[in-house]
């Protein structure tokens, strides 16, 4: 029931905002005349697309080159095509089956056994990314510090609680490192061997010991990771930077690349269908703030480099549903 409730508020909370939005910049007035654009500026649809693939493609190698810390024969081929299969249950699923469920469930097949393996693999993956986006968040606003003051006070505190939320993250991660060392673990077992002693809680420091066992052993390939991890979100941060040239917008890429990690964040919160509604919302307010975007411009924008990240959902949509299709018949053609 609960699962339900969950999935009716989603898409209830997406259709709201949508509606709004679309009321305030007419759909068929402001909206579709821009997204009709993609087509007349192919180019920039074109590079962002490709932009779309290569966030894909660089986010297979980060997790590929944490997995074979692990797992030191699996093909990166095997890695990727999961990438894009699992891209169509990030932007498909209204529950809470999402990609990471389907990277877990696909390998687990392939690699019996290995299932703690490859989840936290997914947990240094998802770690490196958080420390790339802050460093890339840093950067950026060093690089237009000096047009700080120009900032009004809404999007200041905008961005002030953004990087307040990237800081107490990363002081939190520290701290969780610090807390997961097995001699820590040892002493609170030693000093509270009645609470630490309780059957659930020592599994739990169990598991949390063998992770930090993992993050050990695996630290110089989490540094690689981090550094395509830049690299992938340049990307994936680009292809809505072609998004808004392609609807017939124009901003500085340095703004772009300090609004995204903000946009991305909000349209990652648990509280729409695929960010859809709170993407647009929060990149429509971000661009006009920092470099005058127009407000319907904005959205057109944010709607266009959904869609270019949507196409390789599809894609991967169409490699599932090939390969199941292909699971189900090949007992059958063994029978005959």
């Amino acid at each position: 029931m609960k699962r339900f409730v969950s999935i009716f508020l989603r898409l209830l909370i997406s259709g709201v905002l949508l509606v709004l939005l679309f009321r305030e910049h007419d759909l068929f007035a402001d909206i579709v005349p821009r997204l009709r654009a993609l087509l007349t500026n192919w180019p920039w649809t074109l590079a962002g697309v490709t932009f779309a693939f290569l966030t894909l493609f660089l986010t297979a190698v980060r997790w590929h080159i944490i997995l074979r810390g692990q797992v030191p024969d699996l093909p990166f081929s095997i890695v990727m095509r999961t990438e894009i299969i699992s891209a169509f249950f990030n932007i498909s699923s209204v529950g809470v089956v999402g990609g990471d469920t389907y990277k877990i469930m696909s390998l687990s097949r392939r690699l019996p056994g290995q299932t703690m393996p490859v989840s936290v693999s997914l947990v240094l993956d998802h770690l490196t990314g958080l420390i790339s986006v802050a460093f890339l968040f840093s950067v950026c606003m060093m690089a237009r510090a000096s047009h700080w003051n120009e900032v009004g006070p809404d999007l200041r505190m905008l961005i002030t609680g953004y990087a307040m939320y990237v800081g107490g993250a990363l002081v939190g991660l520290f701290l969780s490192w610090l807390s997961f060392k097995p001699s820590l673990l040892a002493w609170g077992l030693r000093t509270f061997p009645r609470t630490m002693g309780n059957p659930r809680l020592a599994a739990l420091i169990a598991r949390l010991t063998r992770v930090h066992e993992v993050f050990e052993r695996l630290w110089k390939r989490t540094l690689s990771a981090m550094v395509v991890s830049i690299g992938m979100h340049v990307t994936f941060f680009m292809s809505f930077y072609c998004g808004l040239r392609a609807v017939g917008g124009a901003a500085p890429v340095l703004d772009v690349l300090t609004a995204m990690p903000i946009v991305d964040a909000a349209a990652s919160l648990p509280v729409s269908i695929s960010g859809l509604g709170v993407r647009e919302r929060t990149f429509e307010a971000l661009l006009a703030g920092l470099a005058n975007v127009p407000e319907a411009v904005g959205v057109s924008a944010s709607l266009a480099g959904w869609i270019f990240n949507l196409f390789w959902g599809i894609v991967g949509g169409v490699m599932f549903l090939r390969a199941k299709h292909t699971a189900i018949i090949q007992p059958e053609a063994q029978c005959a």
